[in-house]
């Protein structure tokens, strides 16, 4: 793989990539794209800055070699999430890094710093799109405020669609957006993208998943052939409480030895471990928390059937995790990122949505019921899974797509570059300023929440790295009064063992 960059992008010697975790605090899989990038594309010679806001709790070894932290505001609502803030002194030390090009993935208003380098700099930029914002925003909203209608009302008909509209915006103030799935290719033309809109599904990291374990981590008493995994964070939009119910109503009492694994943590963790609790089925499912990303496919290789009701998804990283690993998936039809990875009868099942919610979640569990009953469609799903998603999911197909939408956005803005926009650098800065302390505002409505109880850490950047010889190893936190937490330097061969070892 090292010394085998492509023709596309070859240009490219200086990327910047925008995440919304320098740290990452917990499983979250757009960052853990992101690291795959940053392995991806370091590896092939470029020299990559990672650029987040600052986390005050971060230690050295959780951070990438290569970093800038910006001046952040904490949500108080998710420890350990932090919105980045522009200042002087932080934008200088971007603009010191003379990126080739920029990828945002980001869900928030640090895309706008992506605007602010092409406007001022003319540095090339690309979006990702990460969120589906009509199925998370209630993330925010405390229970009482979430099970209004009228709120409810307010969101759907006024707030998102406005939301909408300004992120399509930032969008078009680049080079180009990458999505996950055709679905939101025109779910985006259809709100107004104007840019070129790339689909490129995320890769698996092979390193990580072609990992055997001959270590059952269920618990005994869940006994294989029927053993049902769902591995997600533990947030009302995932559709976990839904899945409850199903199991609970369709599935136990069909099949008696049914167990159902909930791997994750999220802000409602302990509500779904209440609802089993209601739900008479607290015996048969299981919490183990939060893992490490590199202790998932020992999960995935001893279950039985993958199941998953999210319909929030403009990927689901997990399903394709599920599917390289040879674990058959039961989904409903969510008509963007699981679409994509479900071939219905190939690799799994999909459930069709369209009917009321009554019929669709005896259908889902009638489903599973009958994959639990007929191993040998179940091994014949297993086999169209592993096939497919390697098909799918090769990280060689994923980067050098990255690199042809890369030229794509260099074409664009060398293109358009001098065509007025309407969006001034100090507006952008402005914007960006309003929407994170708006945001930083919002997450004192809901209580804070514990996101990983166990403090189980993730691997770190350079985990799984084998990297040439980099420009330089740098570390950069931008001083300011508004963030505290480490000064930055240069990162140890003592540092990164401790990193590998921890996670």
């Amino acid at each position: 793989m090292l010394g085998k960059t492509a023709a596309a992008g070859s240009w490219v010697r200086r990327i910047g990539l925008l995440n919304d975790y320098v740290r990452i605090p917990y499983a979250n899989g757009s960052s853990f794209a992101s690291q795959f990038l940053y392995r991806e594309f370091t590896a092939r010679g470029q020299h990559v800055t990672v650029v987040g806001p600052n986390d005050p709790n971060a230690g050295p070894s959780e951070l990438p070699r290569n970093h800038i932290c910006l001046p952040s505001l904490p949500l108080r609502n998710h420890p350990g999430v932090q919105v980045a803030l522009p200042t002087r002194s932080g934008l200088s030390q971007v603009v010191d890094r003379r990126f080739d090009v920029v990828i945002a993935q980001t869900c928030n208003a640090l895309l706008e710093l992506g605007a602010w380098l092409r406007a001022k700099h003319g540095v090339p930029f690309l979006s990702v799109n990460t969120v589906h914002m009509p199925s998370v925003y209630n993330v925010l909203l405390p229970d009482r405020l979430n099970s209004s209608r009228l709120v409810n009302k307010v969101f759907a008909d006024g707030i998102i669609p406005m939301i909408e509209r300004a992120t399509a915006d930032a969008y078009n103030a680049g080079d180009g957006l990458i999505v996950l799935s055709e679905a939101l290719r025109t779910y985006w033309r259809d709100r107004g993208v104007t840019v070129p809109i790339h689909v490129i599904p995320r890769a698996v990291e092979p390193k990580i998943f072609d990992v055997d374990s001959d270590e059952d981590p269920f618990p005994h008493i869940a006994r294989r052939g029927a053993r049902l995994l769902c591995v997600c964070r533990h947030t009302r939009e995932k559709g976990v409480r839904r899945l409850l119910e199903i199991f609970a109503r369709w599935i136990a009492p069909a099949v008696p030895e049914a167990t159902l694994t909930l791997v994750g943590d999220g802000p409602d963790h302990d509500a779904f471990r209440d609802a089993a609790v209601e739900l008479g089925v607290a015996d048969r499912v299981f919490f183990p928390g939060e893992l490490p990303v590199t202790s998932i496919p020992a999960w995935y290789r001893h279950a039985d059937l993958f199941v998953y009701t999210s319909l929030s998804e403009t990927y689901g990283q997990v399903v394709s995790e599920a599917q390289w690993c040879g674990l058959p998936v039961v989904a409903l039809a969510d008509g963007m990122g699981v679409c994509q990875q479900v071939q219905d009868g190939i690799n799994g099942v999909l459930v069709d949505t369209a009917q009321e919610d009554e019929l669709v979640n005896w259908r889902f569990g009638s489903e599973a019921v009958a994959l639990l009953r007929n191993r040998g469609r179940r091994r014949a799903l297993a086999v169209g899974a592993e096939r497919v998603a390697k098909e799918r999911c090769l990280p060689e197909r994923c980067v050098t797509r990255y690199y042809e939408a890369m030229d794509s956005a260099r074409r664009h803005c060398k293109a358009t570059a001098r065509k007025p926009t309407g969006r001034r650098p100090e507006s952008i800065l402005a914007r960006w300023t309003a929407l994170h302390f708006t945001v930083a505002g919002l997450g004192c409505i809901r209580p804070p929440a514990v996101v990983n109880r166990h403090g189980r850490r993730q691997p770190a950047w350079e985990a799984f790295e084998q990297a040439p010889e980099r420009e330089s190893s740098t570390s950069i936190v931008v001083p300011t009064s508004a963030t505290t937490g480490p000064t930055g330097g240069q990162r140890s061969g003592a540092d990164e063992e401790e990193a590998q070892v921890g996670a």
